[in-house]
């Protein structure tokens, strides 16, 4: 959307009369509502006020944005205003704020709310422009300064997109619910990691078929415990914080614990409350608050009356279908003892390897992660499955290196390694590179991988897969034989496939060495990736996006948003200097706004690894 249908004379004042924040924020909502943009004011100025709790929207040189997505808008539009004194608005760099952008966004559509934050910053970085903003005469000088048509073609639209049809209103809810969902995932599997691992290992040590009641190894295995406790809290807690932001929390995990606690209802019941708890709480932040309590909204009403409803709904109505929804669930999983369990080995089998640590994986991996306790086979088929697409390539390259470039075969190396301790990520370099022969062969090896599993009745009491975990699976003979079998089918079906490689003799390009930018303000090109688990395709797709760039010539600086937090972190200074922003992301990634006003790309790691260097040579062209 162009900023320029946004603004018109009547959301435009050139001399505020507040002296605080609080009625500077009030006196930009009332020129709103007088405009007519608003169809109610006070839920409005609550959902404002919202918005900054979670952070203040004042910025550096004296520039404000308050923003708020809502309920109450009638029309999307932006209020301009001037203070001639300027006030104390809690900016960075402890100067007054003078200059004042009011965005008012329709409640769910946050296309348009971040492209039109992005559309005001590039007008703010202008040189010059703020001076003429405040020197303007007139309400009709100051609105020329945005709708003048002689501006750059690069000011109106600085987002790139990928065509792509028009969603349904379900799409649309679906694609949200995913992203719900991935969220809460994310921030629960380290707890299901340690939890399931520490505990098992403790039973392991013990050299007993049971949880240690004695000594340090009974306290080892009260902190997996307390792990696998916990993470059914965290997934619904994030969940709804998805949904709610901060004031879902508390409604999320309460409802989350009661419902596993008291009836049952395993990570089912978490991700049904989490997502019960957060539409509850983001209906309660739509009603009307009184101006004297909004302030009190997000840390006193929403979590309170949200986790009392969302618990009521618990212990009253839902807890109990939930529960024996689960019950069910179990009880047929039970009953998968004789040939349904091919048909459903092969099922999660095909899923955990077919895209090597993406969305179809992790559902099958969450799948069996969430019922290791009460279903431990699960986990014994795919446990195999996560590690024989990395086996099976890395055999490959020992059985038939002609089949292989130089660099393949020393990829290899290195999938052998991750298959070892569970990571299904190493076969994408293979993926990448020859998906057509690959990925048939690894989905093949997965299936057989995991019915071998099945079949040999293993159980894997640790949420992970590949040898790593031997000392905690019972049937460890049966494990070693899926592997084994499930890696030699990948190997004899891709050496079947291919043929034999041509090696480039240019050492320059088969020695490939990285020189991404480490210095602030010397990239083109700034990228952040994140994933799920926070780990494989975060740190694959930076790499994917680093080796495309060398081999273009372009400098790029690539932030991971990973499991161990942000490193390489993007400045100010890059920020301002670099011509395109790349989001390579399979959730959502932390402090977006800080490139409001670049040209920027949002794609999936999956794409960020498979087709970087075509990405960046049609981004940079356009």
């Amino acid at each position: 959307m162009n900023i320029t249908s946004l603004i018109d004379i009547n959301v435009i004042c050139l001399d505020l009369k507040s002296t605080s924040k609080e009625s500077i924020i009030e006196e930009m909502v009332n020129i709103l509502n007088d405009a007519g943009k608003l169809s109610n004011k006070q839920q409005f100025l609550a959902d404002v006020w919202a918005r900054e709790e979670i952070g203040n929207t004042g910025f550096e040189d004296g520039i404000a944005i308050p923003h708020a997505k809502s309920t109450a808008v009638i029309t999307p539009s932006v209020a301009i205003g001037i203070s001639r004194t300027g006030i104390d608005y809690g900016a960075e760099d402890g100067l007054p704020s003078d200059v004042f952008f009011m965005l008012a966004s329709t409640d769910g559509d946050d296309n348009q709310h971040i492209e039109v934050l992005s559309q005001i910053s590039i007008r703010l970085i202008e040189d010059g422009f703020t001076d003429k903003l405040k020197a303007a005469q007139s309400k009709e000088e100051a609105l020329a300064l945005f709708t003048d048509p002689t501006q750059p073609e690069e000011l109106i639209t600085t987002t790139i997109t990928e065509p792509q049809a028009e969603k349904s209103k379900l799409s649309r809810g679906l694609s949200r619910a995913k992203e719900h969902l991935l969220f809460g995932t994310s921030h629960m599997i380290p707890f299901i990691v340690a939890g399931g691992v520490l505990l098992s290992l403790s039973v392991m040590i013990s050299g007993h078929g049971a949880v240690p009641t004695e000594g340090v190894l009974a306290d080892i295995a009260q902190m997996g415990i307390a792990g696998l406790t916990l993470f059914t809290v965290v997934l619904g807690g994030y969940i709804a914080y998805s949904i709610a932001d901060k004031p879902g929390l508390a409604p999320g995990m309460i409802g989350s614990w009661i419902a596993v606690q008291q009836y049952n209802t395993g990570f089912l019941g978490a991700i049904i409350i989490g997502f019960f708890a957060g539409f509850v709480v983001r209906t309660l932040k739509r009603i009307k608050l009184p101006e004297s309590m909004i302030s009190l909204g997000s840390i006193f009403i929403y979590p309170l009356i949200g986790t009392f409803i969302t618990c009521a709904a618990v212990m009253w109505i839902i807890g109990a279908p939930i529960a024996n929804t689960m019950t069910m669930l179990n009880e047929w999983l039970a009953s998968m003892a004789g040939s349904g369990k091919i048909i459903l080995g092969a099922i999660l089998g095909a899923m955990a390897a077919f895209d090597m640590g993406g969305p179809i994986n992790k559902v099958a991996t969450l799948f069996a992660q969430t019922q290791v306790n009460t279903q431990p086979w699960l986990m014994g088929g795919v446990g195999i499955a996560i590690c024989t697409p990395p086996l099976g390539m890395a055999l490959a390259t020992f059985l038939s290196p002609k089949k292989f470039k130089r660099e393949e075969r020393e990829a290899g190396k290195a999938a052998g390694i991750m298959g070892m301790i569970g990571i299904t990520e190493g076969a994408i370099p293979f993926a990448a590179a020859d998906p057509a022969r690959v990925i048939p062969a690894i989905v093949a090896g997965g299936i057989v991988g995991n019915v071998t599993g099945f079949l040999f009745n293993v159980l894997n009491h640790a949420p992970w897969g590949g040898w790593i975990v031997l000392p905690v699976v019972d049937g460890k003979f049966g494990y070693v034989v899926g592997t084994l079998l499930g890696a030699l089918t990948t190997a004899l079906i891709v050496i079947s496939l291919k043929k034999n490689a041509v090696e480039n003799e240019d050492t320059t390009v088969r020695e490939l060495i990285l020189t991404a930018v480490k210095n602030e303000g010397e990239a083109e090109v700034l990228a952040v990736t994140a994933c799920p688990s926070g780990v494989a395709h975060t740190f694959l797709a930076a790499k994917s996006l680093e080796k495309a760039a060398q081999r273009l010539g372009i400098k790029i600086k690539v932030e991971t948003q990973g499991a161990d937090g942000i490193n390489n972190r993007i400045t100010p200074l890059d920020i301002k200097n670099a011509k395109l922003v790349i989001f390579a992301h399979d959730v959502a990634i932390k402090e977006p706004l800080r490139f409001a006003g670049k040209r920027t790309l949002d794609i999936s790691t999956k794409e960020a690894m498979y087709n970087s260097e075509t990405l960046l040579k049609s981004s940079l062209v356009n």
